[in-house]
């Protein structure tokens, strides 16, 4: 009898393979992440609600707030005889004050922000929406009042072109900061009002599903632009400004401590300079802010 030859078959690994950790909201990526352009905390909020296809109102009061409300108070708070009340009382209160819509509310160097970021990058799995603010800016020895823009700005020409590339719109944080008037790409001041109904816009919509659209209208708010020409020194000065505060923005996550004051924050103190007054002092000197930012830590008072 003839016996036929065996086949040899490969071998299978029947060992469980780790599933990664999973995120309660998605892990979505910051834009531009050290870059000069990366994006705000309320843009990525915003990028955030519109993913879950939720309105911003709905993100906070149902994912946010319950966390916020938990960080603000120990677990054996609400374990009092009045713990409920207390418990529907936070409820009514966190979500309003969560919904402010001004930039400093969002992206300053508050514990407030901190407590929100912290909590979103717990939903999200993430470990960098620090930057999206300016929490990593916290102590240096600068002063940082009326550091934002009361509205909120944009360049109509680099909507335009993230739409015509199919790129995500975006809001990035260059456009937050009060000294930054011009859009260092296309080299023109950074747009007011909607040109349509010449309505400004709000930092957070709380309403918005997609960014780059007026909060009154909904008009588009880009349009095709050519690279401005030089306007005058005071142009080149606020472009090199916007180009400056982008260094800082691209170089923030590599920043050495040593860039960083280990005191207590110093804006507490009348007389440290301003962001503005510190820039001048850079460009008069030909250094960039980054080398600014490492003389300063090392003689405070230069700038007195």
């Amino acid at each position: 009898m003839s016996v036929e030859p065996l086949a040899n078959y490969e071998s299978w690994d029947l060992t469980m393979s780790q599933l990664p950790k999973r995120s309660h909201l998605y892990s979505l990526k910051p834009i531009g992440f050290g870059t000069p352009t990366v994006e705000s905390f309320t843009s990525y909020l915003q990028r955030l609600a519109a993913a879950h296809g939720v309105s911003i109102a709905s993100l906070i009061r149902y994912k946010i707030t319950p966390l916020f409300i938990q960080t603000n108070h120990p677990p054996d708070f609400f374990k009092a005889d009045d713990g409920i009340k207390m418990l529907m009382n936070a409820w009514h209160r966190e979500p309003a004050m969560l919904q402010q819509q001004a930039a400093e509310f969002w992206l300053d160097r508050t514990q407030h922000v901190s407590k929100v970021v912290a909590i979103v990058e717990k939903l999200t799995t993430r470990l960098d929406l620090s930057f999206l603010t300016l929490l990593q800016w916290h102590s240096w020895r600068l002063n940082f009042n009326h550091i934002f823009h009361t509205e909120q700005r944009w360049c109509p020409g680099c909507y335009q072109d993230w739409r015509e590339a199919d790129l995500p719109i975006y809001h990035p944080l260059l456009w937050t900061i009060e000294a930054v008037t011009v859009c260092p790409v296309h080299q023109r001041y950074l747009q007011l009002r909607c040109l349509y109904c010449g309505c400004f816009q709000q930092f957070l919509n709380l309403d918005c599903h997609s960014l780059g659209y007026c909060c009154a209208c909904n008009a588009w708010l880009g349009r095709f632009v050519d690279k401005a020409k030089s306007q005058g020194s005071q142009f080149d000065w606020e472009n090199w400004v916007a180009k400056s505060v982008g260094q800082i923005f691209a170089a923030m996550p590599t920043l050495s401590l040593t860039s960083c004051s280990q005191d207590p924050p110093l804006a507490k103190y009348r007389r440290n300079p301003t962001l503005t007054k510190f820039l001048r002092w850079c460009y008069q000197l030909g250094i960039s802010p980054v080398e600014g930012l490492e003389i300063l830590s090392i003689i405070p008072n230069v700038l007195s």
